[in-house]
């Protein structure tokens, strides 16, 4: 059985790394192999895409470009001192990992419907079912993970882990429950668990099935996670955030849209860190940028809270393909300003900057909340669900630090109403009476 968990290092009050991982336990009789390493499943009974195309250059599995002659290593890489792109990369892996994983669990549910077995009020233990695992369905897991950076047969990748079932019918790897819903504009949903009484993982989508919304959780030691993923095949975006609850209370995430012209794979990119150490601080970081195959750039406004103080950092960083950083920049202060004061290090590449960055895509949403102001972590919820007990009716996300607000929304119906939820400390959740959401 896979299972979702995380390692966590904190380097510095302000850097936040994930590594994804997962072990595989299901039993297999086998019968035949295909041959064909090239032709990907099919969905047509769930989504049939999880993410858009992430650009090598965010996980350094790129080429270092034409444009300069640094490479990863040279004296004059500074990915030593980085700030922004490492903790990119690590959430691109992170997000390969999740979603390699919801890959597999769309493509064992789409198989399950196209047998017969649609929608209802049944759930199934892993027992209850066996599954024919093709070529087709390792050749599309590889495919995910080569699309966010990785190799085939990696340790502890999903293909590693299912390489060795292919042409068996194995045994249900999860427990899990299909059902017609009206919720948010989505209209079916699955669940997924390691038992019908532990369903820990949602998947929905709507009619079209064009846009996809999963929630997932998991703990370790006294720490839990829970997590979302969405993908808008309407506008080509993809969203990923995770936050932890527990000793530190953090939440990271990134959006993506993609964009043309560029080389290879484009995305214009939002990424945002936050943290609340209670006593100690508190903490948003909040960047923007693009990136194609063979390089990138992002530019990032930090905002801090501690000791009573206020305090405003920026960051820009310029990398190539192949993870080597040509350039950053640090601001000590007036940060968002056009007269703020830059000092650079390297050599820095216009190609990718620009005057504003909308990873919304064409048609994103606007959101406007009142009568929220304080600092912290936000959920936008649909009015009359509970998140604790509802996890999958959270349809966006808001942080508010040191006067620094940000919100956003992936539900595929902006003219649902929403209730605002505070994200407490310990993995609770609090209801903000009196709050406003308007989406637009």
């Amino acid at each position: 059985m896979k299972k979702i968990c995380y390692i966590i290092t904190l380097i510095s009050i302000i850097s936040l790394f994930f590594v994804g991982c997962s072990s595989d336990d299901t039993a297999a009789t086998a019968t035949t192999a295909a041959a064909d390493t090239t032709t990907t499943n099919t969905r047509s009974n769930t989504p049939a895409k999880s993410s858009v195309s992430t650009p090598s250059s965010m996980s350094a599995s790129g080429s270092a470009s034409s444009r300069t002659a640094t490479k990863a290593g040279d004296a004059d890489d500074y990915s030593s001192s980085a700030v922004l792109y490492p903790m990119i990369k690590a959430v691109v892996g992170m997000m390969k990992s999740t979603v390699s994983m919801a890959d597999l669990n769309l493509m064992l549910v789409d198989s399950r419907i196209a047998a017969g077995y649609g929608a209802s009020s049944t759930c199934y233990e892993p027992a209850d079912y066996t599954i024919s695992f093709t070529q087709a369905m390792y050749n599309s897991l590889v495919a995910m993970e080569e699309d966010f950076g990785g190799t085939e047969g990696a340790e502890d990748s999903m293909s590693a882990n299912m390489k060795a079932l292919i042409g068996t019918d194995m045994d249900g790897p999860v427990a899990y429950k299909f059902d017609n819903i009206t919720s948010g504009g989505y209209t079916q949903e699955v669940f997924t668990g390691e038992t019908c009484d532990t369903l820990n993982e949602s998947f929905r989508w709507n009619t079209a099935k064009t846009k996809l919304a999963s929630q997932f959780n998991d703990t370790m030691g006294d720490e839990t996670y829970k997590g979302t993923f969405t993908y808008n095949g309407d506008d080509n975006v993809s969203t990923f955030s995770v936050e932890t609850s527990g000793t530190v209370s953090m939440k990271l995430s990134l959006k993506m849209a993609t964009c043309t012209g560029m080389t290879g794979d484009c995305a214009v990119f939002s990424f945002s860190q936050s943290y609340d150490m209670g006593a100690s601080g508190t903490g948003l970081m909040k960047a923007d940028g693009k990136a194609d195959d063979t390089g990138g750039y992002a530019t990032a406004l930090l905002s801090m809270k501690t000791q009573g103080m206020n305090m405003k950092m920026g960051y820009k960083e310029y990398w190539e393909g192949d993870g080597a950083v040509t350039a950053n920049s640090v601001c000590q202060s007036n940060c968002d300003s056009a007269s703020a004061t830059w000092t650079t290090t390297g050599t820095t590449n216009e190609t990718y900057a620009q005057d504003s960055y909308d990873s919304d895509g064409a048609n994103g949403a606007t959101v406007s909340v009142s009568g929220v102001t304080a600092d912290g972590s936000y959920m936008l919820v649909i009015t009359g669900e509970d998140p604790t007990t509802n996890p999958e009716a959270t349809l966006g996300m808001g942080e508010i630090r040191s006067g620094t607000t940000d919100w956003e929304f992936w539900g595929p119906d902006k003219t649902i109403v929403l209730d605002v939820y505070l994200m407490n400390s310990d993995g609770t959740f609090t209801i903000q009476s009196g709050a406003t959401v308007t989406v637009s």
